[in-house]
């Protein structure tokens, strides 16, 4: 069911879209970079930190999986394609 939703997304925009969400906004810095140094300082997130890096992460993720589901469809297209026979000059 997940590969049909994904095999309907246009792979272009969804990935610059994403790409662009995950970067978001971009002075003075990015949500996840602001929010990777509260943790790694050791402050506790409230929950609208925590959402934001649901939200600010979950378009990178839609990215990363429109962009593995279009090499594993280009994967199985090679796979069923029928080999092509010998040509006269192959040595083989």
């Amino acid at each position: 069911m997940l590969n049909t939703i994904l095999d309907k997304l246009p792979p272009g925009p969804t990935m610059f879209f994403g790409a662009i969400y995950v970067i978001m906004p971009i002075l003075p810095e990015p949500h996840l970079v602001q929010k990777a140094v509260m943790l790694s300082q050791g402050l506790t997130l409230a929950p609208i930190d925590w959402l934001d890096i649901v939200m600010h992460s979950s378009g990178g993720l839609l990215a990363l999986a429109v962009y593995r589901r279009g090499r594993q469809r280009a994967a199985e297209a090679r796979s069923t394609q029928p080999s092509s026979p010998p040509s006269e000059d192959d040595p083989t």
